[in-house]
C-alpha cells in the first residue's frame, strides 16, 4: 500500500467507517435472507446455527488475540528501542569526553546534527521515501563522527598507549549508536501479513452476516446486542490497528520521544 495513502486512511480512520457499515451491511442483509428462508423454506433456529456462530466467532477470537498481542509486542518493543536509542546516545555523548580537548567541539556539534536527523524520523507520520532521505543524511552525518572520532583516537600520541586506548572506548559506544538507529528503522517496518487482516475483516463480515441471519429467522431484531457487538468490534480493531502503526493513529509514543527530545535541548 502506498504510503501516503495508509497514512490517509489511518489518520481519517477510514477502516473503522468501512468496517462500520459493512458490518451494519452484512447484519442487516443476514436479516432478510434469514427472514426469506423462514417464509419460503420454514426455516428454522436449530442447534446446528449455534454450533455454526460459535465457530465463527470462537475463530474471530482467536485471530483477534494473536493480532492485538503481536501489536502490543511489536508497540512495547518499539518503545524499547527508543530507550535503547537514548541511552546509546548518551553514552556516545559522554565519551566524547575520552578524546582530546581540540576534538571534542566539533563532534558535539556534528552529534547534535545526528540527534536532530532522528527527531525528524520521530515528529509526525512520515513516507518511507522521506525516510530514506533522512536516512541518508543520518548514514552521512554518522560517517562523519565515526572519521572524526577515529581522526581523534589515532592523533593521540603512540608514546601514550593508556590515553590511546581510554580514548578509543568511544568508537564502540558510536556503532551501538548507530546500530540502534537501524535497529528502530527495521522495526517500523514490521507488520503482520495483509492476508492476517484480511482474514479478521472476514470473519468480522460472517459473524455480523450470521447474527442477523438468526435473528431474521427467529424474526426477532435484538438491537442492543447488534449495537454493542458492532461498536466493539471496529474499536478493538481500530485500538489494534492504532497499536501497530503509532507513527500514525491516534497511540503515539510521544512520552518516550519526549526523553530524547529533553535529552538534545539539554546538551
Amino acid at each position: 500500500m502506498n504510503d501516503a495513502l495508509r497514512i490517509f486512511i489511518i489518520d481519517n480512520h477510514i477502516v473503522a467507517i468501512a468496517l462500520l457499515l459493512g458490518m451494519v451491511l452484512m447484519v442487516e442483509i443476514g436479516w432478510r435472507v434469514g427472514r426469506s428462508a423462514k417464509a419460503k423454506y420454514k426455516a428454522s433456529k436449530i442447534n446446528a446455527s449455534d454450533t455454526f456462530m460459535a465457530a465463527i466467532f470462537g475463530l474471530l477470537a482467536l485471530v483477534i488475540a494473536i493480532t492485538f498481542s503481536g501489536a502490543s509486542d511489536r508497540f512495547d518493543k518499539r518503545r524499547d528501542l527508543i530507550m535503547g536509542e537514548l541511552t546509546t546516545i548518551g553514552s556516545a555523548y559522554l565519551s566524547i569526553d575520552l578524546l582530546k580537548a581540540e576534538d571534542q567541539p566539533k563532534l558535539r556539534e556534528l552529534l547534535k546534527e545526528y540527534i536532530d536527523l532522528r527527531l525528524q524520523v520521530y515528529k509526525k507520520p512520515m513516507q518511507l521515501e522521506d525516510q530514506a532521505k533522512i536516512f541518508q543524511q543520518r548514514v552521512e552525518v554518522g560517517n562523519q563522527i565515526w572519521q572524526a572520532a577515529l581522526k581523534s583516537v589515532n592523533n593521540i600520541s603512540s608514546l601514550n598507549f593508556a590515553d590511546k586506548l581510554i580514548a578509543a572506548k568511544i568508537l564502540p559506544s558510536i556503532t551501538a549508536m548507530f546500530d540502534a538507529a537501524d535497529y528502530q528503522r527495521m522495526a517500523m517496518r514490521m507488520h503482520p501479513p495483509p492476508a492476517m487482516w484480511a482474514l479478521l475483516f472476514l470473519l468480522a463480515f460472517a459473524g455480523s452476516l450470521v447474527a442477523g441471519y438468526i435473528m431474521g429467522v427467529e424474526e426477532r431484531r435484538d438491537w442492543l446486542l447488534t449495537v454493542v457487538f458492532i461498536v466493539m468490534m471496529v474499536a478493538t480493531i481500530s485500538l489494534i490497528l492504532d497499536i501497530e502503526h503509532p507513527r500514525d493513529g491516534m497511540i503515539n509514543l510521544d512520552r518516550i520521544d519526549q526523553e530524547i527530545i529533553q535529552f538534545r535541548k539539554s546538551i
